[in-house]
C-alpha cells in the first residue's frame, strides 16, 4: 500500500514545528487558569468558527467515518453530520445563555445551581465522554502513522501525543484555537485531495457509477432506519454537553460572537462531513468487497497518491487528529484543575500554583488517554461509549437547566435523572442485543441511546413538576 512512496519529511517536520511554534508564541499570553481554559475570553467570530469546525473534523471521524462509508455507504453521514445539526441548534439556544453565566466548565454550572454533589457527578460523566474521544483520536493517529511511517505504536504515541501535549502545556486554549484555525485548512486540502485522487483512479464519475453498489448510496438504507435515527440522536445529545466544544463559546468576546462562531462553524463542518463517507464509497468501489473497511481511507489515500500527495495526507491526518486531541486534553485538564483541585483539594492555592497544576494535568490526561486506547482500540465506539452515557445524563440535564428555570429548583430530580440515565446506558451497552459488529462501530438491534435518553427526559419532566410543586407547598406551609 505504501511501498515505493517517498514522503516529504520536510513537510511533516515543518507542520510539527509550526504547531510547537504556536505554543511557544502564545505562552506569553497565559498568566492564569482562565487564559489556559478559555483564552481569557477574547476570541473573535472566525477564530471560534474555524476552531469549532476543526474540533468536529478529527482523525477518528476522518478514518472512522470513511470506514463506515465503505461498510454502510451514505448512511455514514449521519454518524457525524448529526453533530453539526446539534452545533447549529445550540448556537442559537444554548451557547449565548451559557456564556452569560461566566462559568468555565460544565460541572461548575451544576455546582453553582445545586452544590458539590452535582458537580462531582457531572464531572465524572463529562470526563468519561471526553476521555473516550481523546483515546479514539490517539488511535486514529496511531493507525495511520504506524502503517505509513513504519514506526511502532509506542513511538507513534510518544511522538504525536508529545508534540500536542507540549503546545497545549505552553499556550493553553490560545494555542489550541490558533492551531485549530491552521489545521482546518490543512484538513480541507488533504481530504478533498484524497477524494479527487480516488475519483480519478476510479475512472471519473462514469467509472465510479459503473462499479458502484447501489446500496451504498441509500442515505437511510444499509445500516437501517433505526440505527441512522440512533446516530442522529447521539449527535444531538452529545453536542448538547460536549464541554470541549462549548468552551470555545466561553472563549468568545461576547454572547453574540459565541453564537455566530458556532453557527458558522457548524455550517462549514456539516458540508465537509460528506467527504469521509464518499472516500469510503470510492475505496470500496475501486478495491472491491475484500477491502477491510478500517483500511478504506489509508488504502485509497496512498493507493491513489503520488509522493507529494502522500505527504499532504499524512499531515492532514495529523492535523485532523491533533486539533481534537489538543482540545480534549485541555478540556479535561481544566476539569481536573478547576472542578477537583481548586474546588476540593486546595481551594486556597495561589493563581500561580493553580496554573502549574493545570499544566501538569495536561501531561497526565495525555498519558491516561493513551492507556485507554491501548485497552480498547475500537475507534468510533471509543467516541460513542462515554458519549452515549453523557448524552443520556448530563446533556439533557444541562439543556434543561439552561432553558427551563423551574428545573433549577429540582436538585433531586436532576441528580436522579443523571444517575439513572447513565446507569441505563451502561447496562444496555453491556447486555443489549447487537445486530452487527462493523470494522469500527457496533450496529445495535436497538441502540442504547434510544432507551436511555427518552427515559432521562421523562424523569426530568415528571420529577421537576412533582419536586417544584412539593417545594411550593412546603414553602406555603
Amino acid at each position: 500500500m505504501t511501498e515505493g512512496l517517498q514522503l516529504s519529511w520536510w513537510l511533516i517536520g515543518a507542520y510539527l514545528a509550526l504547531m510547537l511554534g504556536v505554543g511557544v508564541w502564545f505562552r506569553r499570553r497565559v498568566r492564569s487558569v482562565e487564559d489556559m481554559a478559555v483564552a481569557g475570553r477574547h476570541s473573535g467570530v472566525w477564530l471560534i468558527a474555524f476552531s469549532v469546525a476543526a474540533t468536529w473534523i478529527n482523525g477518528t471521524t476522518l478514518i472512522g467515518i470513511s470506514a463506515l462509508g465503505a461498510d454502510f455507504g451514505l448512511d455514514a453521514y449521519w454518524s457525524g453530520g448529526s453533530f453539526m445539526l446539534g452545533t447549529i441548534w445550540i448556537a442559537y439556544f444554548i451557547i449565548p445563555r451559557l456564556w452569560e453565566t461566566g462559568v468555565i466548565t460544565i460541572p461548575e454550572l451544576f455546582g453553582r445551581c445545586f452544590g458539590p454533589r452535582h458537580r462531582i457527578v457531572s464531572l465524572f460523566l463529562v470526563i468519561l465522554r471526553d476521555m473516550g474521544v481523546t483515546a479514539g483520536t490517539i488511535g486514529a493517529l496511531t493507525l495511520v502513522t504506524t502503517a505509513v511511517l513504519g514506526i511502532s505504536v509506542a513511538e507513534s504515541l510518544l511522538l504525536w501525543l508529545g508534540v500536542t501535549s507540549v503546545y497545549v502545556f505552553l499556550g493553553g486554549m490560545w494555542a489550541v484555537m490558533a492551531t485549530d484555525a491552521i489545521q482546518f485548512f490543512i484538513i480541507l486540502a488533504g481530504s478533498i485531495a484524497v477524494l479527487v485522487a480516488g475519483l480519478a483512479a476510479a475512472g471519473g464519475l462514469g467509472g465510479l457509477s459503473a462499479g458502484l453498489d447501489p446500496a451504498l448510496i441509500d442515505i437511510f438504507g444499509r445500516a437501517g432506519v433505526t440505527q441512522v435515527l440512533a446516530w442522529i440522536v447521539i449527535g444531538l445529545a452529545i453536542t448538547g454537553a460536549y464541554q470541549g466544544l462549548i468552551q470555545r463559546g466561553f472563549a468568545a468576546k461576547s454572547a453574540d460572537v459565541a453564537r455566530r462562531g458556532f453557527l458558522y462553524g457548524g455550517v462549514i463542518a456539516s458540508i465537509w462531513y460528506m467527504t469521509p463517507p464518499l472516500i469510503g464509497i470510492v475505496a470500496r468501489t475501486i478495491y472491491g468487497p475484500g477491502l477491510a473497511a478500517e483500511d478504506a481511507f489509508v488504502t485509497l489515500a496512498f493507493g491513489a497518491a503520488g509522493n507529494e500527495l502522500a505527504s499532504l495526507v499524512v499531515v492532514c491526518v495529523l492535523a485532523a487528529s491533533m486539533s481534537t486531541l489538543s482540545s480534549t486534553i485541555n478540556t479535561i485538564a481544566s476539569n481536573f484543575t478547576l472542578d477537583l483541585y481548586a474546588r476540593f483539594i486546595a481551594p486556597t492555592a495561589s493563581a500561580v500554583r493553580q496554573l502549574w497544576v493545570y499544566r501538569l494535568n495536561v501531561l497526565l490526561v495525555g498519558a491516561l488517554a493513551a492507556a485507554l486506547y491501548l485497552a480498547l482500540p475500537l475507534l468510533i465506539e471509543l467516541f460513542w461509549i462515554g458519549g452515549r452515557i453523557m448524552g443520556a445524563s448530563v446533556a439533557p440535564a444541562l439543556i434543561g437547566i439552561v432553558l427551563f428555570p423551574s428545573l433549577r429548583q429540582a436538585p433531586r430530580t436532576v441528580m436522579a435523572a443523571m444517575l439513572i440515565g447513565a446507569a441505563v446506558q451502561a447496562v444496555w451497552q453491556t447486555f443489549g442485543a447487537i445486530r452487527e459488529v462493523g470494522a469500527v462501530v457496533i450496529i445495535w438491534e436497538l441502540d442504547p441511546i434510544l432507551v436511555g435518553l427518552p427515559l432521562t427526559i421523562l424523569i426530568l419532566w415528571i420529577g421537576a413538576r412533582l419536586e417544584t410543586r412539593t417545594g411550593g407547598r412546603n414553602a406555603a406551609a
